[in-house]
């Protein structure tokens, strides 16, 4: 098929919605699709180009729509430069979109089309839109990046069609194992690393007290812009064994991860999206095999099962945290086994290719 991948994702940039979308079209166009993805031009440097920055082969066309920056029209602007773009080429197949607006704006192209969402609705606006999206005769597939998603949909559009919704979660595609990795920290001490955004209810702040109450281990902490490390190191004050390294680009990453020993998933509750998120850093912590300790969340429970592929601890208990780090550093053959099973769950059931395939099954 010819598919038009419409996205409100900047690239190239940090957001780890822009990742997801070149992850999907890689997949998409390695399952032998003609792919023309239409983004928002971003403003991070993308030395060898945009695919280069994101680890994934140009197997895909990147058509950039800029969004001005005016407020209350700016994305309406936005989505009706896509539409245009699209009018005016030949007309894809498909149209699968995560962009509500450029959506509803195509839909009058007459193009059968996939909404994928991972988001409640937002507001009146966004409810009033999509009401208008999910009754269009066009609809061929709504996909939910989780069952607790799934069910929000469900009640908020009752005379919604369940066959018309797929569940799937987010992905990543399994890496090399990292035994001989370049080690950074003490020389015996348990590497314990946190990889991924700053943004609130990610728990930075958990972090830092786990760094402070284990001293005996290293933390590291990859992501964020240099404003918010300064902040938060700053916050963290002297403590000896957490290390910020910043922003590492997507390409670069599996160099941070193959020199730790267990990853850190400490998601706060209090965030509403965390009742219903399938977190990507989460399938790049199973991809790499890596030991997760992970909040205990419901919808975390859809991907990870404690004791087998992670650990999953009370959010927001520091004592529990450190007690559940204890454990994995007094066992390496602990957590080699839940990396090992962690890996071996994304390999059958959450790799880019699985995810593509599924999303896009019988729409040919």
């Amino acid at each position: 098929m010819r598919i038009a991948y419409l996205s409100g994702a900047y690239v190239p940039s940090r957001g780890a919605n822009s990742m997801h979308v070149m992850r999907m079209c890689q997949a998409m166009a390695q399952l032998g699709h003609e792919v023309t993805l239409h983004v928002r031009p971003g403003d991070a440097e993308a030395p060898g180009g945009d695919h280069a920055f994101y680890g994934v082969e140009p197997v895909f066309s990147i058509a950039k729509h800029p969004r001005p920056a005016i407020r209350g029209i700016g994305a309406a602007i936005n989505a009706l430069r896509a539409r245009r773009a699209l009018a005016a080429g030949p007309a894809p197949d498909l149209l699968y979109a995560r962009e509500v607006w450029a959506l509803a704006l195509a839909t009058s192209l007459g193009i059968p089309f996939v909404f994928e969402s991972h988001w409640a609705p937002r507001d009146a606006a966004h409810r009033l839109v999509e009401k208008a999206i999910l009754r269009h005769p066009g609809l061929r597939r709504v996909v939910l990046i989780s069952e607790a998603l799934r069910q929000i949909y469900l009640r908020e559009f009752p005379w919604l069609d369940p066959g018309v919704l797929l569940v799937a979660h987010d992905a990543a595609d399994p890496q090399p194992r990292s035994e001989g990795g370049a080690r950074s920290g003490r020389p015996g001490a348990l590497q314990v690393g946190y990889v991924g955004s700053f943004q609130p209810g990610c728990g930075i702040e958990l972090v830092i007290e786990l760094a402070r109450r284990s001293p005996e281990d290293d933390f590291h902490v990859f992501g964020g812009s240099a404003d918010e490390v300064s902040r938060w190191s700053g916050r963290a004050g002297d403590i000896a064994n957490l290390t910020f390294h910043g922003f590492v680009v997507p390409r670069e990453l599996h160099r941070a991860y193959a020199s730790l020993d267990v990853v850190l998933a400490p998601y706060d509750t209090a965030v509403r999206s965390l009742a219903w998120m399938s977190p990507m850093k989460l399938f790049e912590y199973m991809a790499h095999g890596k030991a997760i300790l992970c909040s205990d969340i419901p919808v975390l429970r859809e991907i990870l099962h404690h004791g087998e592929t992670a650990l999953l601890v009370e959010p927001a208990r520091p004592s529990a945290w450190a007690s559940a780090l204890a454990r994995l550093r007094e066992s390496e053959a602990e957590r080699r086994r839940l990396g090992e099973a962690a890996r071996a769950a994304l390999e059958a059931e959450h790799t880019w290719q699985v995810r593509a395939r599924r999303t896009l099954e019988g729409l040919a």
